[in-house]
């Protein structure tokens, strides 16, 4: 069967393999910087509306990757476009302060927990200051993060993201693991590793480090490997054994941040980090990330000197304030949380009708399926996920013209305020279809 699928994928996007075969000669790997490759090669993109895209064959998708979940408005909200259209004709770029940032910023403390808010570009320079920023705060230099997670691609961060099995070393005390070449060992040895949901690994490694570490940063729940929520109480663990070790702990909400709810993780689990980084989904589409938290530790952002040329234009700041005082609603929430469930449980019911080896994990709108016998609580879990199955799948979905989620087994679904209940039911109808070949 999966030749079949690959074949009829071929026939009918043969206009964007002619614009892979011309992007290959100028772009690395064929694509422009933000979009994955994947087997035989990814079809290109032609225009955007609402819950649909159409790529350069004319073929129409239902789209449930949304830009690894930065669309929660969908594509070209009109709300957005009416907005942007505005502000262009006040200017892109101004070089002087402005008074949305504070309007933004205000926003955004009304739905974490934090005091003050510094501007960036993307998800990656988030996360960055917010390591940089613990570092300088606490005076220590070594950091702990979570085994298998993604937190950019900053030198410190890009670190254990996807490590070989064989060179993972024990699960009660992973090895820290560079992704790729041109990291310096010195950073490799100041990153610590523990897996996702192990407090008793987090507390062993605190407490051998204990004069050392600066943070711990964690994605309150894990995005990259499928969806893995924490397991009770332990966040609250995280928080204690930070707390008790005079360390800080750093929420890395890139995707968990007004995703799962107004406030994100934050608020739906309860628990207050000392330092929250966000992007993806508060810009609504446009280029824009935020690191916040206490008063006194955020202004040491200006003391280091983290300032970006383009952090705060007034274009993103808009779509921000957009974003999230006009289009992620309370209503909409609850639409989102309600659709979210919708679709969890329908594939549940076609994975139980159809005896189907996988799970399907997540959190509201945001979630997706793994093809393994049981629940994925770590990286190491993930390991086991059948890939081949996953391509499989995704194919033979994206065939019949919906986008179930991002590529693979590394990523999620999210459902944007454009997504219907039809929608939903035209989604779990596909699945059905296809799970018949699975």
């Amino acid at each position: 069967m999966m030749e079949k699928e690959e074949s009829f994928y071929r026939e009918r996007t043969r206009t964007s393999s002619e614009s892979y075969k011309r992007a290959q000669k100028i772009l690395p790997g064929g694509v422009g910087g933000s979009a994955p490759y994947f087997e035989p090669y990814p079809f290109f993109i032609e225009r955007a509306k609402g819950s649909r895209v159409w790529d350069v064959d004319g073929n129409e998708y239902c789209d449930y990757n949304l830009c690894w979940g930065v669309l929660m408005g969908g594509h070209s909200h009109p709300i957005m476009a009416d907005g942007l259209k505005r502000q262009l004709e006040k200017g892109t770029m101004y070089g002087f302060p402005h008074e949305n940032s504070r309007v933004v910023a205000e926003e955004i403390k009304k739905r974490f927990p934090v005091d003050k808010v510094r501007f960036t570009n993307s998800g990656s320079e988030s996360t960055f200051y917010a390591v940089r920023l613990a570092r300088s705060y606490t005076g220590k230099d070594k950091i702990v993060k979570i085994e298998g997670a993604y937190n950019g691609v900053a030198d410190a961060l890009h670190i254990s993201k996807k490590p070989e099995i064989e060179k993972v070393g024990p699960s009660d005390r992973p090895a820290s693991v560079p992704h790729g070449k041109g990291i310096p060992q010195g950073v490799i040895d100041d990153t610590l590793i523990a897996p996702f949901n192990d407090l008793d690994v987090m507390e062993d490694v605190l407490r051998e480090y204990r004069e050392e570490v600066a943070a711990v940063i964690v994605e309150p729940v894990m995005m990259n490997k499928g969806v893995i929520p924490p397991e009770e109480g332990y966040l609250e663990g995280l928080r204690k054994l930070t707390e008790e070790d005079d360390v800080l702990l750093i929420f890395d909400e890139v995707k968990t941040g007004v995703k799962i709810a107004s406030g994100g993780a934050c608020e739906y689990y309860g628990v207050k980090p000392d330092i929250v980084a966000l992007a993806k989904a508060i810009g609504g589409g446009l280029p824009i990330g935020a690191v916040a938290g206490d008063g006194e530790m955020i202004e040491g952002v200006g003391e280091e000197g983290l300032f970006g040329t383009y952090s705060s234009n007034p274009l993103s700041v808009e779509a921000c304030r957009i974003t999230l005082q006009e289009i992620l609603t309370a209503d909409a929430y609850t639409s989102l949380e309600k659709m979210g469930k919708q679709l969890m449980s329908g594939y549940r019911d076609v994975i139980k009708d159809m005896d189907l080896e996988a799970v399907v994990q997540g959190v509201n709108a945001v979630g997706g399926i793994l093809f393994t016998d049981r629940q994925v609580k770590d990286f190491r879990d993930w390991t086991k996920v059948d890939k081949e199955k996953a391509h499989k799948y995704w194919i033979s979905m994206v065939n019949r013209g919906v986008i179930p989620m991002s590529y693979g087994a590394d990523e999620e679904w999210l459902i944007s305020v454009k997504h219907t209940k039809e929608d939903i039911e035209e989604h779990i109808e596909v699945f059905k279809d296809v799970a018949n070949g699975l």
